[in-house]
């Protein structure tokens, strides 16, 4: 018989969190500074995948569509050690942050942060990446959104490019949609599975990350 997935409750998570290796001061700054403002962050568990990531893919340009107060930006760029990283933000405060942040992990020669519209830097952007990170998908307005940034991000993934998105389980609403970020979230996981150029899933980890391989 097949063994039945195990729920990941709060104590199982919290297991799971404490497996972790301790975050630096910078890290761990930042999480503190989340839990106390109510910023979203992707948290340590999707940090570490996304570290992984790009790790093991050794990316040379990442693009990260929404950047808050550069959290996961710290993971991917210590990840990928030769990468340029271009991410997005829309708040100056949060940019600042972000900024800031990036100067006490000694980044900042290597990411690059724009303040403005993420989708409206991607269309103008001729580059080609080889790995997106989309953080958006619990801010964007409406699926044509979605469908603006999804067409937008495999117009410039270069082949063999990691698609990656967060939020993609948008806390089990995606069952049951019944707000129009979960009707996103939906219309999202559903581009991914109909491209034939992405093989992907959905790991159930935290809120869920989509991770999608466009094939060469």
């Amino acid at each position: 018989m097949p063994l039945e997935a195990v729920p990941v409750t709060p104590e199982l998570e919290a297991y799971l969190e404490s497996l972790l290796v301790p975050r630096d001061p910078v890290l761990a700054g930042l999480e503190q500074e989340a839990e106390e403002s109510g910023v979203p962050i992707v948290g340590p568990q999707v940090g570490n995948l996304l570290f992984l990531l790009t790790a093991l893919q050794r990316p040379r340009l990442i693009l990260e569509l929404g950047c808050a107060t550069g959290y996961s930006a710290i993971w991917l760029a210590r990840g990928a050690a030769e990468a340029r990283l271009v991410t997005t933000e829309l708040d100056r405060r949060r940019a600042e942050r972000a900024r800031r942040g990036f100067r006490e992990a000694g980044l900042s020669d290597r990411i690059e942060l724009v303040e403005g519209d993420a989708l409206d830097y991607l269309a103008a952007s001729r580059d080609r990446y080889d790995l997106i990170f989309n953080d958006l998908l619990n801010s964007l307005r409406d699926e044509k959104d979605v469908e603006r940034a999804f067409e937008l991000s495999l117009e410039h993934l270069g082949p063999g490019g990691l698609l990656v998105a967060d939020n993609a389980l948008r806390r089990g609403e995606v069952l049951e949609p019944a707000s129009q970020g979960g009707r996103n979230v939906v219309r999202y996981n559903q581009l991914v599975a109909a491209e034939e150029r992405l093989r992907g899933l959905i790991l159930p980890l935290r809120d869920g990350v989509s991770v999608a391989r466009l094939e060469p």
